[in-house]
């Protein structure tokens, strides 16, 4: 994830120069179009790399509150159940 950017840049910069290239556009032109394509694809990574933390920190956090709630529930039903020793309503006498 650390070169995330770094590859998402490299990768725009390469495709928008080819394409430039096979459009016909001269060579300054076709750099030019890299450049730009380059700095659009990396924030494009950037947002994309954003994104995939964003959720897996959501679902980290979701999978250890599900934990602590079964090991709960597991605490629960594990405790001894006191018996309660309740008089009759009615003596009998």
């Amino acid at each position: 994830m650390q070169y995330f950017t770094l590859i998402g840049g490299f990768i725009g910069f390469s495709l928008a120069f080819a394409v430039s290239l096979a459009a016909g556009k001269n060579l300054e032109e076709a750099v030019f179009s890299a450049t730009v394509g380059c700095l659009l694809t990396a924030l494009l990574f950037r947002l994309f790399r954003l994104s995939l933390e964003y959720c897996a920190k959501q679902i980290i956090a979701e999978k250890s509150r599900l934990r602590d709630l079964e090991n709960a529930n597991q605490a629960n039903a594990q405790a001894p159940q006191e018996s309660q020793n309740i008089p009759p309503a009615h003596p009998t006498a």
